[in-house]
């Protein structure tokens, strides 16, 4: 479980400018509703842990690897530990699709841990021209894998509100600068300024990014266009390996650029969340209804990112999601604490700490959850856990919001208990519904035995 908590509060954004994207019939709910699941495996509370078997599984891959039709939501995300010599860097580099509500967007990160900086950008697609629900990203497994938001060529992809200015009761967006056809809309506030600029058209010829021009009836609203974008391949025969990604973050609000040129192999078995890849209360084959997730836990990472001009080269053993179809809503979001875990023995866990609506997580109060776990030879499990925060409460200076640097795991059936610290507290993407996505370490048993573990922690409450 990812981002939608953001996607959900960006597409109130998306349906006030009215950019609803339609989704072609296909037929495929026809097809659904005639397939039935078995009853699934749920989540184990007792006993010796068994694995799930792999005949429960409902996803296949490659096949599964590509885009789904007709799916509400669908993204593909890469998040881990890179190094390069001494120097260790956190990143991110999600693309994901909310098709039913009109939209995408990236969502871009880099923790430079020496220096103690983060870097984010979470920047939206709209229909048209700069996001096509049906073609950014390749459905057909014959085909060459891809998934792309935002172009390399283009030189628009979104605009920085330097100043909201006061006064608007309405406002217009234009851009000048060489080029032709860009459109945009400006989103207000409740206090008369220009909250946000959404980018309709991207538009063509520019050398550079152009110039906003904002009017209405108020003053003092500015803003710089700047360009963003994804890029992910694989061949066809494998897509698992050889996974060729790159991307260009500019840093909001410094406008320092990072870009990523990255490949990834995947090493060992897929990781099927739940053991069997859908979400254990679904009845029947249903994009619209169920949510699909895998992982791939092993990447084999190496390439280069460059920060600010400089260039480093990284290498690493990170993660991919994969995860598409029905997700929350925007007025029951999901809401939780993720760990992400690569155990030096071998083992992963993905680990969710399930925050109730209408509850926050406490200090030193543990809350219920469920860890999904691999063992170094496949097998998948699926068993309760829980997570409390120990320490480390830091409160965003940017959203108001506090989230905990530092967890701990117990997983009672696997005799584990791990704690889990960021490597930096400020890792945080503001926005319409701040998220905290940030490196981290951890240690302690697991098995009884001790282990280290490089760590992804993932706040939204």
């Amino acid at each position: 479980m990812r981002r939608d908590h953001w996607g959900l509060r960006l597409g109130t954004a998306v349906a006030v400018m009215g950019a609803v994207l339609a989704i072609p019939s296909t037929g495929v709910a026809a097809q659904e509703a005639a397939t039935t699941y078995p009853p699934l495996p749920q989540v184990q509370t007792t006993g010796a842990p068994t694995p799930i078997p792999p005949s429960d599984v409902v996803l296949s891959l490659p096949k599964d690897m590509y885009l789904h039709e007709g799916a509400p939501t669908e993204w593909w995300w890469y998040t881990g530990t890179l190094r390069s010599g001494s120097r260790t860097f956190g990143f991110e580099i999600n693309a994901a699709s909310f098709v039913q509500q009109g939209f995408a967007f990236s969502q871009l990160s880099l923790t430079d841990v020496k220096n103690q900086q983060h870097y984010q950008r979470t920047t939206p697609y709209l229909p048209g021209q700069a996001f096509s629900g049906s073609t950014w990203a390749q459905s057909n497994p014959k085909e060459n894998w891809s998934a792309r938001l935002g172009s390399t060529t283009q030189q628009l992809s979104a605009v920085q509100m330097n100043n909201a200015g006061t006064g608007y009761t309405h406002a217009s967006v234009s851009f000048n600068g060489g080029g032709k056809g860009a459109t945009g809309r400006a989103i207000l506030d409740s206090k008369g300024g220009v909250a946000q600029v959404l980018v309709t058209n991207p538009g063509t010829g520019y050398t550079k990014p152009p110039k906003v021009v904002i009017t209405g009836d108020g003053t003092g609203a500015t803003g710089t266009a700047f360009n963003s974008w994804v890029s992910a391949t694989a061949p066809a025969s494998n897509p698992t390996k050889n996974m060729h990604v790159q991307g260009l973050l500019v840093d909001d609000p410094t406008m320092k650029k990072v870009t990523y040129d990255l490949t990834f192999s995947q090493v060992g078995k897929p990781f099927y969340v739940w053991g069997t890849g859908v979400d254990p209360q679904a009845t029947h084959v249903s994009l619209a209804d169920n949510n699909y997730y895998f992982s791939l836990t092993h990447l084999q990472a190496k390439g280069t990112i460059t920060v600010g001009g400089t260039k480093y080269p990284v290498q690493g053993v990170t993660w991919m999601d994969h995860e598409y179809g029905s997700f929350g809503s925007a007025d029951h979001p999901v809401q939780w604490i993720l760990q992400d875990l690569q155990l030096a023995n071998g083992w992963t866990i993905s680990n969710a700490g399930i925050v109730a609506t209408g509850k926050t997580p406490q200090l030193n109060v543990p809350f219920t959850g469920y860890a999904n776990l691999e063992s170094p030879d496949g097998k998948m499990y699926y068993v309760a856990s829980t997570v409390t925060p120990t320490g480390g409460v830091w409160t965003s200076p940017q959203s108001g919001k506090t989230y905990f640097t530092k967890l701990q795991v117990n997983i009672p059936l696997f005799n584990a208990q791990i704690d889990v610290a960021s490597l930096m507290p400020s890792q945080e993407f503001p926005g319409a519904a701040s998220v905290y996505e940030g490196v981290g370490t951890a240690s302690g048993t697991f098995q009884g035995s001790p282990t280290t573990a490089k760590a992804w922690i993932e706040e939204t409450f």
